[in-house]
């Protein structure tokens, strides 16, 4: 039985090429898989631009109860069973952008020429052409169980950051913790 999966930022700081590099290869490659043209406007992966040097490449969550479906009063964003995800159907979509304000992530969004709602739809195979493409290998499309693991990693290494900084005090303590302890 296939498993629901998703496109996760699967960044390795301590790797040199473990972070988004900016490429963007991943917005053209997604427009030209869904569109045949390289086009970011009209990719369902976007570079977001945290700061200078620091980009975070974010697409569709594939909620579990997706509040663009629930706000879609056209039937246009469906459960495709396949892909175990939703999906938009073009042909239903009436344009009226409610799906994309409804997305808690800013995920689903209007694509510039058709003006029909556009949103990852992991390119209907186990491999996306945003995962194909990136140079840095930063995306990766995983199942729920393989999101559980990467994101224990994840919240292990802030707590080991965390760690490291109370251990760089004098006597390992942070005054923080002692102000809170009094309350």
């Amino acid at each position: 039985m296939a498993q629901k999966k998703r496109i996760v930022y699967t960044n390795r700081p301590w790797e040199a090429t473990g972070i988004c590099s900016g490429c963007r290869l991943c917005e053209l490659y997604c427009s030209l898989q869904h569109n045949g043209a390289f086009n970011p406007y009209r990719s369902r992966v976007r570079v977001v631009e945290m700061a200078t040097g620091v980009d975070i490449p974010v697409t569709c969550q594939q909620c579990q109860d997706p509040a663009c479906q629930a706000a879609c009063d056209f039937d246009a964003i469906v459960y495709d069973q396949k892909l175990k995800i939703v999906v938009v159907d073009e042909d239903k979509c009436t344009s009226c952008g409610a799906c994309a304000g409804a997305c808690p992530y800013g995920m689903i969004t209007m694509d510039p020429i058709t003006r029909k709602a556009i949103k990852c739809d992991l390119c209907g195979n186990d491999e996306p052409a945003c995962v194909a493409i990136c140079p840095s290998r930063v995306l990766g499309a995983l199942d729920d169980l393989a999101v559980s693991a990467y994101n224990r990693r994840r919240f292990a290494a802030l707590l080991a950051a965390d760690d490291d900084h109370l251990r760089a005090k004098p006597g390992g303590e942070d005054p923080t913790l002692k102000k809170l302890e009094k309350v």
